[in-house]
């Protein structure tokens, strides 16, 4: 462990202080160049993961995954895979008119698929903390289904 710790800093030192000397070749490999991501690299959480996001997403877990997978399954959502796991982000190097057409596209899409069923006309505080959790992963792709008016 001590030894990653030191080869990082040293990477992070040459990275902030690098040497003016010329490179023997016009192309040479940088480490900063060289990532891998820490699930490839790093040994597994001493922790259990499972009871962490327990812990930190409290309730709704099943509605959370059941909603994250039908985003990854759109293309809407650019879902990427990097290392073994899989992010979906907007893509913010589209015009604002594009955004806007992306999100109301993804919101048909989620329609569509069930996501609002009851949003607001479900009772009760299950049917509240369902929506809650929805909401809190929709805003993970810029994505909100309804807005506070401000008096």
């Amino acid at each position: 462990m001590a030894d990653r710790l030191c080869f990082r800093a040293q990477i992070l030192h040459n990275h902030l202080h690098p040497t003016l000397s010329p490179p023997s070749s016009s192309l040479s490999a940088s480490p900063c160049l060289a990532y891998s991501p820490a699930d490839l690299s790093e040994p597994p959480p001493a922790f259990d993961t499972n009871r962490m996001r327990a812990l930190l997403d409290v309730h709704n877990i099943e509605h959370r995954d059941w909603l994250f997978n039908v985003m990854i399954q759109s293309n809407l959502f650019n879902p990427t895979v990097r290392g073994h796991r899989t992010f979906v982000c907007p893509d913010y190097n589209q015009s604002m008119e594009q955004q806007r057409e992306i999100t109301m596209r993804r919101i048909e899409y989620l329609r569509d698929c069930g996501v609002f069923k009851g949003w607001l006309t479900g009772e009760g505080e299950e049917a509240e903390m369902r929506k809650m959790a929805l909401n809190e992963e929709l805003t993970s792709v810029d994505i909100q289904p309804h807005k506070t008016s401000n008096p």
